[in-house]
């Protein structure tokens, strides 16, 4: 690809909250990039950890980035004052901890401009401090999508990913569109509206952007949150109802009845509290939704699962509290 190619302006937006250790990296990343005609939007979420200078100082340096300080507010709302600033004809996302490679905003546009399409992606490695990179699907293949086919591979998140990173979209995508602030799982709960809009979408399995596993996420993960991941089941079943809703298939009614059971099954294992209560109840309400999907769509294990959660709950509570004990007690007589 031509290193000297010109092109509309690109707007990236990057939300930053407490990365000090990594913006740096990330930043250097973008202001290396052989696409030059970039506004970088830098969104400090109320940073207290030095991320905030490290914003301005970078704003100092290149006249191409703009920087918002905001009170702490979510990952969501620092997008939203992101895309309220976004001036470019063009529209990307990058993660402050993640880097990318020097071309990667440059590949993304010729292959957009290529194959005439809405949104252009790529794939990507996983990185983790001491260990060699992982590379995620980088056999060089293309895939190219209609609207039908896009959704359809985003329902499944194999090849193509619920991740607004490592991709470049038409601006005019996000019209009337915002993220949904207070929620976790923004980026699922965005996506498909946005794909829905495109008429094509291209991506290149070819890995340019570099994604951060921190070696205190496994730690973070060991203390379960039902509330994030009722906030993962509800962005997928909006989702689903918005798909069933524009008659693209039936394929994603299915994961959303086994996550609504995943979802019940961990929050039983947490300490009694009002609050999970009311997940659980939600979680409850909207599964019955799915009365249609059949025990043969549905697997045999699920499908006992649902019918003695829906027909028995209390039943249901004590039994999976009880397996669940005993399994845990052997597991650990095993390690021991």
């Amino acid at each position: 690809m031509n290193a000297n190619i010109s092109g509309p302006l690109i707007s990236l937006i990057v939300p930053v909250y407490n990365v000090k250790d990594y913006l740096k990296t990330c930043l250097q990343s973008i202001l290396e990039q052989t696409y030059k005609n970039l506004e970088i939007i830098l969104v400090d979420d109320g940073s207290d950890d030095g991320s905030s200078s490290i914003c301005d100082e970078f704003a100092r340096m290149d006249q191409r980035i703009k920087t918002i300080h905001l009170p702490h507010s979510g990952v969501s709302a620092a997008r939203n004052a992101g895309l309220a600033a976004a001036t470019g004809e063009l529209l990307g996302f990058v993660d402050s901890d993640d880097w990318i490679d020097h071309d990667m905003y440059q590949y993304l546009y010729t292959l957009m401009v290529e194959h005439d399409a809405d949104v252009s992606a790529c794939t990507y490695l996983l990185e983790q401090e001491g260990r060699p990179s992982k590379i995620i699907n980088n056999t060089g293949k293309l895939h190219i999508f209609s609207k039908k086919e896009i959704i359809r591979a985003l329902v499944k998140n194999d090849l193509v990913k619920n991740y607004l990173w490592a991709k470049l979209f038409k601006r005019k995508l996000f019209d009337r569109l915002s993220f949904p602030v207070g929620r976790v799982y923004e980026d699922v709960a965005v996506l498909y509206k946005v794909f829905y809009s495109s008429q094509k979408v291209v991506l290149s399995c070819v890995s340019k952007y570099h994604y951060m596993i921190h070696k205190n996420e496994s730690i973070t993960r060991g203390g379960y949150d039902p509330v994030k991941e009722y906030h993962y089941f509800l962005s997928l079943y909006e989702q689903d109802k918005f798909i069933q809703n524009a008659e693209l298939g039936d394929e994603s009614s299915v994961g959303v009845l086994k996550r609504g059971i995943h979802l019940v099954n961990h929050t039983l294992l947490c300490p009694p509290s009002p609050a999970f209560e009311d997940i659980i109840d939600e979680t409850m309400l909207k599964m019955r939704e799915y009365r249609h999907i059949t025990p043969w769509q549905l697997g045999p294990s699920m499908s006992i699962k649902r019918y003695f959660m829906c027909k028995h709950f209390g039943f249901y509570r004590m039994l999976y509290r009880g397996y669940r004990a005993i399994f845990k007690r052997k597991h650990k007589l095993l390690i021991d």
